[in-house]
């Protein structure tokens, strides 16, 4: 057990490969962090790891078809077991009374391009038997979050190993006394809510399910906060495992496929950057003799990601390279910051 080392996995439809590259070469190096955070896809990734099951072969399918057919395939028959194509939702949808106060446009639009494009399949047994695995895990703390749409207020879930070295969160909230200055007063509030099979079901619900029956009125957590980040300080080390890199490359959007993929990966790539600029800001301050005390600390974080630009077409299918590429790039990365050998982790390392 690595007890200062955290792993943040972020999800991304399409590249949770990169999630699962990391971890056999995690499993390989014989490296078992302390705490491991996941996002969206990840979560069925982790659930996977902690199996010990092959990672590659329950991601890569021999038959999937990459690209423009792998997209066009998934469009019209969905993802056997994840979710099918919500046909008969959408042509029920026509027989429903419109709300009161629905302009003709928005019934229309409703109609004829509803928000639920697919209907997600996985069965309850699947969502409780994630929710004992992760509450039995004892010696890794396990954090996924979701996302309420409505209010725009994000929740985190937590295991019990998780809630032993999560940092109790506070928050400021300011009164106004009588005699009209404003104060400060500490307000604190539970970081972390239990672990169940609605929580996991909202944390996997994706926006094309649509915003009708969201479970506990939240929806997939990655599209608030895409990598959760900024709670690890107290780990000397962090791995940032996420599957968009800082930048596009040299080949810069040539047509509307690409502005889309591009803004897909901007968007994603802005919330991260926001989590980890405290972070940063703190190591700098330090590195510049700026903070001294022994109140703060540097964090080494290791950023593990792939080369962009994505492509239009790889949100749904997972790809071999990504794998590969992740595999690689993490065994060189936990060997070069945790001073590992070839294939085991040394006992020094781990204390």
């Amino acid at each position: 057990m690595y007890r200062d080392v955290a792993f943040a996995l972020a999800g991304l439809g399409g590249f949770n490969a990169h999630g699962a590259g990391f971890l056999t070469a995690a499993s390989e190096l014989d490296v078992r962090p302390r705490m491991i955070t996941v996002t969206s896809g990840q979560i069925v990734v982790l659930a996977a790891w902690l199996r010990n099951l092959d990672l590659k072969e329950e991601l890569i399918k021999p038959d999937s078809a990459e690209g423009l057919f792998g997209t066009l395939r998934i469009l019209l028959k969905g993802m056997p077991g994840v979710f099918r194509p919500a046909f008969r939702e959408g042509f029920a949808r026509w027989f429903t009374w419109p709300g009161s106060s629905d302009s003709l446009f928005e019934i229309l639009a409703d109609r004829l391009m509803p928000a639920q494009l697919y209907v997600p399949e996985r069965p309850d047994s699947f969502f409780s038997g994630m929710e004992e695995l992760f509450n039995g895990t004892k010696d890794i703390g396990i954090v996924f979050n979701a996302f309420d749409p409505a209010t725009g207020e994000g929740k985190l879930f937590g295991n019990d190993a998780a809630r032993d070295c999560w940092p109790s969160e506070s928050k400021l909230t300011r009164t106004k006394p009588s005699a009209g200055k404003v104060i400060a007063q500490p307000q604190k509030k539970t970081a972390l809510e239990p672990i169940t099979a609605e929580a996991l079901k909202a944390a996997l619900w994706l926006s094309l399910y649509g915003f009708d029956k969201t479970p506990l009125n939240l929806i997939d957590g990655a599209y608030h906060r895409a990598c959760i980040v900024s709670e690890l300080y107290s780990f000397k080390t962090i791995f940032a495992v996420r599957p968009l890199a800082k930048g596009w490359g040299s080949r810069l959007p040539g047509n509307y496929f690409d502005v889309e993929d591009w803004q897909t990966e901007m968007w994603f790539s802005v919330g991260y950057k926001a989590e980890v600029e405290g972070m940063k800001r703190i190591n700098d301050l330090i590195f510049d003799n700026k903070l001294a005390s022994d109140d703060f600390g540097y964090i080494d974080l290791v950023e593990v990601t792939p080369v962009t630009p994505a492509g239009y077409f790889n949100y749904f299918t997972e790809r071999e390279k990504v794998f590969d590429d992740a595999y690689a790039e993490g065994l060189q990365k936990l060997k070069a910051e945790l001073g590992l050998g070839a294939s085991k982790g040394s006992e020094a390392a781990m204390a």
